[in-house]
Formats: C-alpha cells, sequence, structure tokens
C-alpha cells in the first residue's frame, strides 16, 4: 500500500509511457488524416461532378478527433512528468 511519502517516488510503468506516447503519436497520425482530406476537399473538380462534402466533413470530424486525442497525450504525458519529479 502507498502511504503520501512513497507514492510520490514511483516510477511511471513502461505501459503508462507508452500510453501517454501512443495518443500522441495517434493524435498526430489522425491530424495529417485531416489535413489531407481537407485538402482534398479544396482540390475537388465541381464541374466533374465531384463533391467536396464527404472529404471536408470527415477532415473536419478528424481534426476534432485528433484534438483531442492530441490534449489527452499530452496531458497524460505532463502528468507522467510530474510524478517523476
Amino acid at each position: 500500500m502507498n502511504t503520501s511519502d512513497n507514492a510520490l517516488t514511483d516510477q511511471p510503468s513502461r505501459a503508462q509511457r507508452g500510453l501517454a506516447m501512443g495518443m500522441l503519436g495517434a493524435g498526430a497520425l489522425t491530424a495529417l488524416a485531416a489535413v489531407l482530406l481537407i485538402v482534398g476537399a479544396f482540390t475537388t473538380n465541381a464541374n466533374a461532378g465531384e463533391n467536396w462534402q464527404p472529404a471536408g466533413a470527415l477532415g473536419a470530424i478528424a481534426l476534432f478527433l485528433s484534438g483531442t486525442l492530441l490534449a489527452v497525450g499530452a496531458l497524460g504525458r505532463s502528468i507522467l512528468r510530474a510524478r517523476n519529479r
């Protein structure tokens, strides 16, 4: 059982560090996909019958998802750094 004295000296496990880094990585990949979808939405050719809405809507959803993943990963990383002090 951890007391307040030795709870601060516990090092985060590899799984905790991996989860925080995984969230940052997943957020970065999702942000990249969002940017590609939004760029694809702007490069559609309306004269050829292409529609920007599917790519634009998916890009906006992916942008919000990536922001959430990046925020959770950064928060987890800052918590793990605070535990190491």
